[in-house]
């Protein structure tokens, strides 16, 4: 008699998962839209985890601590009408803050990855701190990982010391004068497929469209936010190793949409440099370097430095803000914790690949 054999064709299940993903995450975008908006960086692509959940512990080694300053003039808007001397009103200058700590790490044992972010955020309006922790399982697909991630969020809104609004009758201006802050907790989820030479992935922040701990329950909702990434790695055949590398960011809230994009020319692994553009901001210069590269100390080898600058393109911001732009300070640590075991005795070749990721 003969066995019937049951085939389970696993790669087709996979992409199930990844089109239901997709499903879930483009009607989860569809609800109502509101006020407060994540911060766009410079230098996303070392920020990936930040906008997509599924993109975390996708560097080339496993644990990675990433910080980044971003300092920047603001200036309010007025409404042009005379005061009661006659004077008119004059925009507020205010210095803009933007600190983002991001650590993430691939654990072997879990197939996955997990997270945790620190997000301190003054505008002029807001004084906002943010913390999200998160997990992303990471799948083989046709010989790159696909991680499909959730991260779940609290947000705090607190109005700045110094806010002086021109309005007066509206009730969210009030709620501002009183310094009435806001604590919301939201989910965001995201699916990152990620090749040797190349990347893309869409995600939704803001899922719950922030569900209210406290403060008034109908003004500042965070705003759900859809992002599409990509980016992909060109490397040149030239006696030197260099490599372009272009990249795009498109962030919408099916009101409004931006996007940013990123070229980057990167030697040897060693140096790189660029230049982006982000629709209604500004024209950055960016450039860093991996300091220790060739270093023999396995600690100091995953250090890397980078520095962006943003020229305003608006001349609302630079002739009344009186700053042409805003700088970002990158630094990032990271390093291998899975050791290869040296084979000694008789064994299997297969021992060779059991730490890979």
């Amino acid at each position: 008699m003969k066995k019937k054999i049951i085939f389970v064709h696993t790669k087709k299940k996979i992409f199930m998962r990844i089109k239901y993903g997709f499903i879930i995450l483009l009607l989860a975008s569809f609800f109502s839209l509101s006020a407060q908006k994540d911060p766009m960086f410079s230098l996303y692509p070392w920020t990936q985890s930040f906008y997509n959940p599924g993109a975390m512990g996708d560097k080339e080694l496993h644990l990675n601590f990433t910080g980044i300053l971003r300092q920047s003039d603001l200036a309010s808007t007025v409404d042009g009408k005379p005061n009661d001397n006659g004077e008119k009103s004059k925009p507020e200058k205010v210095k803009g803050q933007q600190i983002l700590l991001n650590v993430d790490s691939y654990i072997k044992q879990i197939k996955g990855s997990v997270g945790v972010t620190f997000l301190k955020d003054k505008s002029i309006a807001f004084d906002n701190i943010g913390f999200r922790f998160g997990y992303a399982a990471k799948l083989p697909v046709r010989g790159g990982k696909l991680g499909i991630g959730l991260q779940f969020g609290f947000l705090n809104q607190k109005p700045p010391s110094k806010y002086n609004p021109i309005q007066q009758d509206d009730q969210t201006v009030k709620d501002l004068e009183d310094k009435v802050t806001f604590l919301d907790f939201d989910m965001n989820f995201g699916l990152h497929y990620k090749a040797p030479t190349w990347h893309v992935g869409l995600s939704c922040n803001q899922m719950l469209g922030g569900v209210r701990v406290s403060g008034e329950k109908k003004h500042f909702k965070p705003e759900r936010n859809l992002y599409l990434m990509g980016g992909y790695i060109w490397n040149l055949k030239t006696p030197v190793p260099w490599s372009i590398e272009p990249n795009l960011l498109i962030q919408s809230n099916f009101a409004s949409w931006s996007f940013s994009l990123l070229a980057l020319a990167r030697y040897n692994g060693i140096l790189w440099f660029g230049t982006s553009y982000q629709l209604n901001n500004g024209i950055a210069v960016l450039f860093g370097a991996v300091p220790f590269f060739n270093s023999t100390n396995q600690y100091l080898k995953g250090i890397e430095l980078g520095f962006a600058y943003t020229f305003q393109t608006k001349k609302y911001a630079w002739q009344h803000a009186g700053s042409w732009g805003d700088f970002e300070i990158l630094i990032r640590y990271g390093f291998n914790f899975y050791r290869e075991k040296p084979l000694t005795g008789y064994g299997s070749s297969r021992r060779l690949y059991q730490n890979q990721y």
